[in-house]
């Protein structure tokens, strides 16, 4: 079995789950989707957050690769689910 974590705003939340309820034989990849347990983070938390990636992009200190690799790596994944 894989993980798919998914971050969605609270009020989408129970529109996905209905969703995918209704329409679960056409949802092939989506076993269950279960609460991880963590509470949401604030707009605030959230802004904090991006704005420290964009900084450790911006100063070399994230570790990226090439779109392409990227999108392989991606591929790959998919593959095997």
């Amino acid at each position: 079995m894989h993980s798919l974590v998914l971050s969605v705003d609270d009020g989408f939340y129970s529109q996905l789950l209905s969703f995918l309820n209704q329409n679960k034989p056409q949802v092939n990849i989506l076993e269950d989707i279960k609460d991880d347990g963590y509470p949401s983070i604030s707009k605030d938390e959230a802004r904090a957050r991006v704005s420290a990636a964009v900084e450790k992009y911006r100063s070399g200190k994230m570790k990226t690769v090439p779109y392409a690799q990227g999108m392989d790596e991606i591929d790959k994944w998919l593959n095997n689910l």
